[in-house]
C-alpha cells in the first residue's frame, strides 16, 4: 500500500496553509494565512474561493463536525486563530460566532467523535471544553507553558493534551489525577487518540513519532527524522495514520511501521486529514501547496486468490495456482473499501457496492449505497455487513438488501475489532458501555438470542463462531484484562452463562470452517479447537488446548486470519507469518457434527493424541452420544467419569439419562431441577447428598414425604466423621419425628433403584 499525491505546479494560497479538512469524501478546504477560504476540485486540483476570512484571523486548525451525525455534508467547522479567537463557521464560509478562547493564540480545537462537546488548547496553558453553540463549559487544565494539541477518545470521556515534552489523559467522569508520562525528548508538537483501536500517536520535535495505548504504556518508536513532526492523523477506522514533517508524508500502520513514504515540495506539513471514507487525504504546506493523496496498492490474499488495487477504480485479480489467469476489474467510482471471502469478492465505492463471484468476475451484481461513506465491511457465508458509522446493513450475495441494524450508543466508529458476524447472528459492542455487547439478527434486524450480555470489565475484541446452529452459536471477547472469555448468543437460561478460557491473550479469531478459535498473546498463539467445551465438561478444556510459542514477533503482533488449518499473523515490522497447524482437530470437528463417530473414534485412535480425544469427548457428550463419550474418556483415563457414563448409558429411564449428562457437565442445580421436575425426587435427593447440599436434599425430602430419615442419616454419619454434633434447627426438628434406622433406610433404596429396572 502506498499514497499517490497530487499537487498543483504553483500555491493557490501565497502564505502557509495552517488549517485543511473534508466536507464530504469529495470535498476538501483550506484555510490559510493569507485570509482564503477554499474549496477544492480533486481531479483538477483547481481551487474556487468560498470566502475571505477577516485581515485580523490567522488560523492555526480546523475540525470539522462529525460527518457520521450530520447524514450528509458536514454543517460547520470549529476554526482556531493566532488570536486566541475559537470561531464556528458554517458551509458557506460564513462566520456564525466567534469567542474570546485564549489569551495569545488558539493553538488547536477537536470536536468529540459523538459531537457533544469542543476542545481547545491554546499559548495560555489552558485546557477548555466548549458546547456545540461555542458556550465554555469549563476548563479541563492550566499549564504553566503552551498546549500545543489536544484531543478526545472514542468514548468522550477522556481528553488527551501535550505539555513541553509531556502527555497527560484526563478522565471527564471522574475526580482523578491525569495520567502523565514524557513523551518526546522534546517539545510534543502534536497527538492524536484513534475512536475506534483507543490508540494514541504523538509527534515531536526529537523528529521521532511513536504510538501509546490509552495508559501511556509505547507500542513503537520511530527512528528520529532530521526535522521536526509537524501534523500527524489516524484514519477514521484507526488502522492507518499519516505524519507531517518538512517536504515528508508518512504512511503507517497503527502498530507504527510504514506503507510507504512520499517526498514532497511544499514546506513543512502543516495539517493533515482524512476523508470520512478513509481513503484520502489532505495536506497543508507552509509554501502555500494544498496536497491531495489516495491509497493505492492495497492488497489481500485469499486462499489461492490475490487481489491488489492497482487504481483508485481498478482492481486486479489474480489466481496464485494459475501463472495467466488474471482479471482486471473497473469500477465506474472511487474505491473505497473491498473485502474477499466465502468465495465472493465484495467491492465498495463511494455510491455502489459490486459483489463479484469467484466463479464469474465478469458479471458482477451491483447495489446502489443507501447513503453515507462505508467505514466497516465484514463478511460471512450467506450475507454481508457495511456500516457507515451509526449503523449496519446487511446484504445477501445475490444484491438484495435485508436489513438496517441500529447499533446502540452514540460516539465512536465501528471496526473489526468491535463488531462480528455469523450467518445468523451480529454482536456489537454498545457504543457508550463497553462492557456489554448486543445481539440482532441480521436477517430481520431484531433481537437475537438472550439480546445482550454485560461484563464485568470493558470488552476490547469480540469474534463469533462460523459454524453450526443458533442454539451452538459462541461469542468470544477479550477484555481489558487480557483474559478470554466464551458465552453461547443464546443460553436459554443457563447458569453460568460466561465461562473464562484463557488468560494473556490480545486478540482472537474462529475459523472460517470449524469452531476452532485462536488467540494471541505474549508472543504465542493459542488454539482452543472446541470453546463450547467450558460448558460440558471444564478439565477437558484445559486438555484440548494447543499453545505455540512464535518467535521474532516483536511488540505489536497482529492477528491476521484463521483459514482451514493455518494463522497468520503480521510482525511488528509489517512482514507475514504463516503458521500451520494440524489438521486433525478440523477433521474430528467435521466428523462430530456429520454423526460420523465410528470414523471419528478411528481419527483419534490412530494419531493417539489426548487433545483429540478431548474434543471427542466433549463432542459426543454435548451430542448425547454416550457410547463414543465413553469410549473417549476412557482413553483420557477418567475412570470416575467413565463408569457414570456407562451407568447413564443403561438406565432405562430417558429423563434420568438426560439429568446425568447434564450433571457431567458440573451443572448441580440444573440436574436437580430436571430429576424433581420429571418426577425423579428420590435421584434428586440423593444428587443433592453425594454433593453435600444438605438444606436441599431435607426440603425435597419434607416436599415429596419421603426420605427423610435417609436424609437425616447419612447427614449424620458425615457428622460423626468429622466429629461435629448437629446445630442446625432445621435437622434437629426432623430428628425428634424420625428414627434413624439403616436397615430400614437400605431397604427403602433398594426399593427404589428396583422401580428404575
Amino acid at each position: 500500500m502506498r499514497l499517490k499525491t497530487l499537487q498543483s505546479s504553483v500555491p493557490r494560497h501565497s502564505d502557509a496553509v495552517s488549517a485543511v479538512g473534508w466536507s464530504s469524501s469529495d470535498e476538501m478546504v483550506s484555510c490559510s494565512d493569507d485570509h482564503s477560504f477554499l474549496k477544492w476540485n480533486l481531479v483538477t486540483m483547481e481551487a474556487t474561493q468560498v470566502a475571505t476570512l477577516p485581515d485580523s484571523l490567522f488560523p492555526t486548525s480546523m475540525s470539522w463536525f462529525p460527518r457520521s451525525l450530520t447524514k450528509g455534508g458536514n454543517d460547520v467547522l470549529a476554526l482556531t486563530s493566532s488570536d486566541g479567537k475559537l470561531h464556528i463557521i458554517a458551509r458557506s464560509g460564513k462566520i456564525e460566532k466567534s469567542v474570546d478562547a485564549h489569551r495569545g493564540a488558539a493553538l488547536s480545537a477537536r470536536w468529540s467523535h459523538d459531537g457533544t462537546g469542543l476542545i481547545t488548547c491554546g499559548e495560555d496553558g489552558a485546557v477548555k471544553m466548549w458546547s456545540r453553540a461555542a458556550m465554555l463549559r469549563s476548563v479541563l487544565a492550566q499549564m504553566a507553558t503552551p498546549v500545543y494539541a489536544a484531543c478526545w477518545d472514542g468514548s468522550a470521556a477522556r481528553v488527551l493534551y501535550s505539555c513541553h515534552d509531556s502527555c497527560y489523559i484526563k478522565s471527564l467522569k471522574t475526580q482523578v489525577s491525569p495520567i502523565k508520562w514524557k513523551a518526546h525528548d522534546g517539545l510534543v508538537t502534536c497527538v492524536d487518540w484513534s475512536g475506534t483501536t483507543d490508540l494514541i500517536i504523538s509527534g515531536g520535535e526529537d523528529g521521532k513519532f511513536k504510538v501509546w495505548d490509552s495508559f501511556g504504556r509505547v507500542l513503537f518508536t520511530s527512528a528520529s527524522h532530521e526535522t521536526p513532526m509537524t501534523s500527524l492523523a489516524f484514519s477514521p477506522d484507526g488502522s492507518l495514520f499519516v505524519v507531517g514533517s518538512f517536504n515528508l508524508l508518512r504512511l503507517c500502520d497503527k502498530a507504527g511501521w510504514s506503507h510507504s513514504v512520499e517526498r514532497l515540495d511544499c514546506g513543512s506539513v502543516m495539517a493533515v486529514g482524512w476523508s470520512p471514507d478513509g481513503t484520502q487525504i489532505v495536506a497543508g504546506g507552509s509554501l502555500g501547496h494544498v496536497v491531495h493523496a489516495h491509497l493505492v496498492e492495497k492488497r489481500i490474499s485469499y486462499r489461492n486468490w490475490d487481489i491488489t488495487q492497482a487504481k483508485t477504480n481498478l482492481i486486479e485479480v489474480r489466481d496464485m495456482d494459475s501463472e495467466v489467469a488474471r482479471e482486471k476489474l473497473d469500477t465506474r467510482d472511487r474505491i473505497t473499501k473491498f473485502s474477499m471471502n466465502h468465495d465472493h469478492l465484495v467491492v465498495v465505492t463511494s455510491k455502489q457496492i459490486y459483489i463479484y463471484s469467484s466463479t464469474s468476475w465478469n458479471t458482477p451484481v451491483l447495489v446502489d449505497l443507501k447513503e453515507g461513506s462505508v467505514t466497516l465491511l465484514i463478511q460471512t457465508e450467506k450475507l454481508f455487513v457495511v456500516a457507515d458509522g451509526g449503523s449496519l446493513y446487511s446484504y445477501s450475495y445475490e444484491g438484495r438488501y435485508i436489513c438496517e441494524i441500529k447499533v446502540p450508543g452514540t460516539g465512536g466508529n465501528l471496526n473489526e475489532a468491535n463488531v462480528a458476524l455469523s450467518n445468523d447472528t451480529i454482536a456489537v459492542r454498545d457504543k457508550n458501555d463497553f462492557a456489554k455487547l448486543h445481539f440482532f439478527d441480521p436477517n430481520t434486524s431484531k433481537v437475537q438470542g438472550d439480546g445482550a450480555l454485560t461484563h464485568s470489565a470493558e470488552i476490547c475484541c469480540i469474534g463469533l463462531s462460523q459454524c453450526g446452529s443458533l442454539s451452538q452459536r459462541v461469542v468470544a471477547f477479550t477484555d481489558v484484562s487480557a483474559s478470554v472469555y466464551v458465552s453461547l448468543v443464546n443460553s436459554f437460561g443457563a447458569n453460568p452463562r460466561t465461562a473464562k478460557i484463557g488468560t494473556l491473550v490480545e486478540q482472537i479469531c474462529f475459523n472460517d470452517l470449524s469452531s476452532m478459535l485462536v488467540g494471541l498473546g505474549e508472543g504465542k498463539v493459542s488454539v482452543w479447537p472446541m470453546p463450547s467445551l467450558a460448558f460440558v465438561d471444564r478439565d477437558l478444556l484445559q486438555r484440548a488446548v494447543v499453545e505455540k510459542t512464535v518467535n521474532g514477533l516483536g511488540k505489536f503482533p497482529h492477528l491476521v486470519n484463521f483459514t482451514k488449518n493455518q494463522v497468520v499473523l503480521r510482525r511488528s515490522d509489517g512482514s507475514l507469518v504463516p503458521i500451520a497447524l494440524s489438521p486433525f482437530a478440523g477433521t474430528l470437528l467435521a466428523h462430530a457434527d456429520a454423526s460420523k463417530w465410528d470414523e471419528a473414534i478411528r481419527l483419534c485412535r490412530h494419531i493417539g493424541d489426548d487433545v483429540l480425544w478431548a474434543i471427542l469427548a466433549g463432542s459426543a457428550a454435548q451430542q448425547k452420544n454416550l457410547y463414543a463419550a465413553e469410549i473417549a474418556y476412557g482413553a483420557l483415563e477418567e475412570g470416575e467419569k467413565v463408569a457414570f457414563l456407562s451407568e447413564a448409558r443403561n438406565h432405562p429411564n430417558k429423563d434420568v439419562r438426560a439429568a446425568m449428562l447434564v450433571l457431567l457437565t458440573g451443572k448441580i442445580s440444573d440436574a436437580d431441577a430436571m430429576l424433581e421436575r420429571t418426577g425423579n425426587p428420590f435421584r434428586a435427593i440423593m444428587l443433592n447428598i453425594s454433593t453435600f447440599r444438605w438444606n436441599r436434599a431435607l426440603d425435597l425430602a419434607i416436599k415429596h414425604k419421603m426420605h427423610v430419615d435417609t436424609v437425616l442419616g447419612y447427614r449424620q454419619q458425615y457428622l460423626d466423621e468429622f466429629g461435629k454434633r448437629e446445630t442446625d434447627q432445621k435437622f434437629l426438628e426432623q430428628l425428634s419425628k424420625y428414627e434413624i434406622d439403616w436397615e430400614h433406610i437400605q431397604e427403602q433404596i433398594a426399593a427404589e433403584k428396583e422401580k428404575d429396572h
